[in-house]
């Protein structure tokens, strides 16, 4: 009888715990759904009305419990799209992580669709269709670190670079595994710009190219004028973004793609802020550097 009272009491207590450590839960995620525009809630609607237990007869790889959790991360947290480790994803993860911000809606259409049928019509009309090599390899890929669990991302990245190639993809366009870190998977600035148009309909301004850098005396003037326009990719020369003192040498080529979100000078120095590998990432820049490291400039303006 002695022992009751207390074992009450610590059941009480343990009551009290779990209903003070629910309620913050609850209060944040009401203030994360207040925050969330018209265009995520359309996508977490959809995303509520699908069968998210059963595999897809297309994606017999894809575990569709990591694919709809993906899909839901990715609508609540466009910023940390990222293209896994040991892959050229960079051009497809940058291109993604502009769709899930200003059009969330769509691309959760397009990759339920592509998840359930097998196929997805594009804002082009253009119907992207992936082979079944690629059909049969996402959810498999294991050498890319976060994205081993991220299915959704592996499948979308896997069909982006199935359905568009160019003439890097000259001499390797048919899938083998292994094939997201070789050219393959790379994409050349025509292709980019490309598939900004065919995906989200955009209208792009491109200058540059994969060899000659943009003619512009004032690159920073440019830049800065092109973000009162729209919205801003650069192609950049990523070993230039980030020297090392052991590179002694470095290919004069382009390698990356990246959001550029802000730029200011600072004292005869570039405060240059873009996307890049699912951060957001600051840095100081010569006016040199700024030049040499830029290939390519996409603005992109509404429809």
């Amino acid at each position: 009888m002695k022992c009751f009272p207390q074992i009450t009491l610590r059941i009480i207590l343990l009551q009290l715990f779990l209903v003070a450590g629910e309620m913050p839960c609850f209060a944040q995620a009401k203030r994360d759904s207040s925050k969330l525009n018209p265009s995520q809630l359309r996508a977490l609607e959809l995303l509520n009305q699908m069968d998210t237990t059963s595999t897809s007869r297309f994606w017999p790889h894809v575990k569709p419990s990591l694919f709809f959790s993906n899909i839901r991360n990715n609508i609540l947290n466009p910023g940390k799209i990222n293209q896994g480790q040991n892959t050229n994803f960079c051009s497809y993860a940058a291109l993604t992580h502009l769709l899930i911000r200003y059009q969330p809606d769509n691309y959760t259409e397009m990759i339920l669709s592509i998840y359930f049928t097998g196929q997805a019509k594009l804002y082009s009309k253009r119907t992207l269709k992936p082979s079944e090599r690629v059909r049969n390899s996402a959810g498999t890929l294991k050498t890319t670190g976060e994205m081993n669990i991220h299915h959704a991302d592996q499948l979308w990245f896997l069909t982006m670079a199935d359905g568009f190639k160019g003439y890097l993809n000259f001499f390797n366009r048919k899938y083998k595994i292994g094939d997201e870190n070789t050219f393959w998977a790379a994409t050349n600035y025509s292709k980019f710009n490309k598939m900004l148009r065919e995906f989200g309909g955009y209208k792009v301004l491109a200058i540059g190219s994969d060899l000659l850098r943009p003619w512009k005396k004032e690159m920073h003037g440019y830049l800065v004028s092109q973000l009162d326009t729209g919205l801003v990719m650069i192609y950049i020369n990523n070993k230039l973004m980030y020297p090392h003192n052991f590179n002694l040498f470095h290919l004069p080529i382009p390698t990356h793609f990246v959001v550029l979100y802000e730029l200011n000078e600072i004292d005869n120095m570039y405060q240059i802020k873009y996307w890049d590998y699912g951060l957001k990432t600051e840095l100081l820049l010569t006016k040199k550097r700024l030049k040499k490291t830029i290939y390519g400039v996409s603005t992109i303006t509404n429809r």
